[in-house]
């Protein structure tokens, strides 16, 4: 007989946060998951930095204008764990399906772009932390590192993510692939520098690339961004679709760039098998005069523990030439 991968049915989820708002951004967020899993979703995702929206300050004003907003940022922003997400955890719970959300995390004085992972149990499987914000966005955000950047076994299959402008790197999405990333999040929140071009291209060659299936939920910015920021950016901004492992093709979606909505699709991971033969790109495909040494250590300011010991410190020749530390796993 053989094995049969799983089947299941996503939902992408395309809207607007309440802006700068977490409990009513929250509380849009629990409808949103009720809607979908009402629906039959078993997967649902929901945009980056949904709670409680993204820092358009810091791309159309100087820092001096801007960092009010950061502040009100700030103080919107989500504790892992906390009140919020024991919410979201209770809509996961309630309805039994995985819940992927994007929040502005806040860890001690900083705040960091994070992809939240909920499983059928309302319990949080794991967070991925941006791991180099784009352009003015160093402004507002921390940089994430190697510790949350990794792959989560489900009962639908391997399933990771990366957000928004991670998707042009080459390497982010190389690894989770190397870990076996049969599911993907593409976690993007709604433009007003770009075009959704980005979000369509980069999202499809990761399908593509990497033979998973893609589930794209990309926010929208609305008027309720400008009104609050005496801005006149354009409103919409959003390419909400899931696309198809191995041949990048369009499964639901995309709606209207300004339309809420969620978009479905059925995803049967034995589909994905027969594109492996082709360019398993990981694999039989993986010309092996290149790795990648991956640094999945968690880099924190305060490290307690004792002094190191330089009575017998290694020459600059030794120390290049040592063996790399177990942390640093070979992907």
């Amino acid at each position: 007989m053989g094995d049969v991968l799983p089947k299941f049915k996503a939902a992408a989820v395309q809207a607007a946060p309440v802006y700068l708002d977490r409990e009513a951004s929250v509380e849009k967020a629990c409808s949103l998951i009720k809607q979908a899993a009402e629906n039959g979703a078993d997967l649902v995702v929901l945009p980056e930095v949904f709670i409680p929206g993204g820092p358009y300050w810091a791309w159309n004003m100087d820092m001096r204008r801007g960092v009010k907003f950061s502040a009100e940022l700030f103080l919107n922003s989500v504790d892992v764990p906390g009140e919020s997400t024991a919410r979201i955890g209770e809509m996961a719970k309630k309805y039994g399906c995985y819940v992927v959300i994007g929040i502005n995390e806040r860890d001690n004085k900083s705040v960091y772009n994070t992809l939240l992972f909920f499983d059928r149990k309302g319990r949080i499987m794991g967070k991925h932390r941006k791991l180099k914000p784009t352009g003015a966005e160093k402004l507002v955000w921390g940089e994430g590192d190697g510790s949350t950047h990794t792959v989560y076994d489900t009962d639908i299959g391997r399933m990771g993510g990366l957000i928004c402008g991670e998707h042009t790197m080459a390497l982010p999405g190389y690894t989770l692939a190397a870990m076996g990333e049969q599911v993907h999040i593409a976690s993007w929140v709604g433009f007003s520098y770009s075009d959704t071009t980005l979000s369509e291209v980069c999202s499809r060659y990761h399908a593509i690339a990497y033979n998973t299936f893609v589930v794209c939920s990309q926010g929208i910015l609305d008027e309720a961004v400008n009104k609050k920021l005496g801005l006149n950016l354009r409103v919409g901004g959003a390419w909400t679709t899931v696309i198809e492992a191995g041949t990048g093709r369009i499964m639901a979606g995309p709606l209207a760039p300004a339309e809420e909505g969620i978009v479905y699709a059925d995803v049967d991971l034995n589909d994905a098998v027969t594109h492996y033969f082709l360019h398993e790109t990981t694999g039989h495909y993986w010309s092996k005069q290149f790795r990648v040494f991956f640094d999945a250590r968690e880099m924190k300011p305060l490290n307690y523990g004792s002094a190191p010991d330089t009575r017998n410190q290694k020459s600059e020749e030794e120390t290049q030439c040592q063996e790399i530390p177990k942390e640093i796993r070979e992907v």
